[in-house]
């Protein structure tokens, strides 16, 4: 895998031009470019083997430069079988989430000052997630996606849960993160 950074360093939007994508000696793309800007959807198309997992492995997995100030959440899996509630499963992504932004944010101050401009999104990202809130959220996100005492309760533990409802708890994390870059895996 390769790519080079075309866009500002510190830009919302990316540009990665050279992305080469190349596979036990197959081309799967070859001197593309990527671009990728806040706000719009995006979608791979193409038969089933093309490779399209292992260019969106290749974007998650931060081969090509992709700025560490983008946020990204790759749903490629359903949520693991655990003791951990789907609510808890949620927060407890969000909570982890908040850590890292952090530590990015302590990061950045450290290495490029005060005045960078990455730090603005940190910030405003930072104070919309509310601890207080979280479970809250989390409740609504897992009602919009069918979770009920009819169906699957969201108390129930991950692990007494079937594979389309653990992908269903994946997809709620993905949605309470609200990352700037969603990369979603065939998540139905």
């Amino acid at each position: 895998v390769t790519g080079v950074l075309a866009s500002n360093p510190t830009s919302t939007d990316v540009k990665i031009e050279k992305f080469s994508v190349t596979v036990a000696g197959q081309p799967l793309l070859d001197d593309a470019t990527l671009e990728l800007n806040v706000g719009t959807r995006y979608g791979f198309i193409g038969q089933n083997g093309s490779g399209k997992t292992n260019v969106l492995n290749a974007i998650a997995l931060r081969e090509i430069p992709i700025p560490d100030h983008i946020d990204l959440y790759h749903l490629h899996a359903e949520a693991e079988p655990t003791e951990r509630s789907a609510i808890e499963s949620v927060v407890d992504h969000v909570t982890e989430e908040i850590v890292r932004l952090e530590a990015a944010q302590d990061l950045i101050i450290e290495t490029s000052g005060v005045e960078d401009e990455r730090l603005e999104a940190i910030s405003d990202r930072l104070s919309e997630l509310d601890p207080d809130t979280f479970e809250f959220e989390a409740r609504k996100i897992l009602v919009g996606l069918g979770f009920s005492n009819d169906t699957v309760p969201m108390e129930r533990a991950t692990k007494d849960m079937s594979g389309g409802w653990r992908m269903r708890v994946s997809l709620a994390k993905a949605l309470f993160a609200a990352p700037t870059l969603l990369l979603l895996d065939e998540p139905t």
